[in-house]
């Protein structure tokens, strides 16, 4: 009996390793984490910098760069496709491979290179985050310290009056430089209408050539 107890408790161990070795671990972001990354980007919220789980982007980059820091497409059916020149695609789902909600992100790929790439060639020309609660993982790092727990105020202190303040009616902020149909560089923001507190960052930076 007591060999007995003792297998199952090996085999637990076991499994348990297993399950946290299969899944990537994002760090909880302290103070010293915020203030290096914000120091890692320019200052410019539409510079198109990003750090997420520590990672910085700077849009546009290689939508490769997500794949190699552990992200996977989402079932995207065309992946192994070539895309076009002069094709974008926004909206594709990634996460850490278990397709679940708290690590989900959206991104838009896009192609202007003059002839037809691979999907894992293409640019990575927007990212949108939003929290689907609590348990969310990925952290995010945007340029003077805006992250997820940021609020409304925070984000006006920080970046200054946006273009569009939808916030009373529709809990919205959009600040952009130019905004040309899918191309163009702008950054919404979504907040909670209670809390006030960043719900959703959508980030672009596509340039037209």
């Amino acid at each position: 009996m007591k060999k007995i107890i003792t297998l199952c408790l090996s085999l637990c161990l076991i499994l348990l390793t297993f399950t946290a070795c299969g899944s990537k671990k994002v760090k909880k972001l302290t103070k010293d984490d915020i203030n290096k990354y914000t120091s890692q980007m320019k200052s410019d919220p539409l510079s198109g910098d990003i750090t997420l789980n520590g990672v910085k982007y700077s849009l546009p980059t290689k939508a490769k760069k997500l794949e190699d820091n552990g992200f996977k497409y989402n079932d995207y059916k065309d992946k192994g496709q070539p895309l076009k020149n002069g094709y974008y695609v926004q909206d594709i789902h990634m996460d850490d491979g278990n397709k679940g909600e708290d690590t989900r992100i959206d991104v838009t790929l896009y192609n202007t290179s003059g002839s037809s790439v691979k999907f894992d060639d293409a640019m990575l020309g927007a990212i949108k985050i939003e929290k689907s609660g609590d348990t969310y993982k990925n952290t995010v790092v945007l340029p003077k310290s805006i992250t997820l727990s940021s609020t409304y105020e925070d984000v006006i202190k920080a970046y200054g009056k946006p273009k569009v303040d939808y916030m009373k009616s529709a809990n919205w902020i959009i600040y952009y430089n130019t905004d040309i149909g899918e191309y163009g560089q702008q950054l919404r923001i979504y907040f909670d209408k209670n809390t006030k507190v960043i719900h959703s960052i959508e980030l672009k930076n596509i340039p037209t050539n």
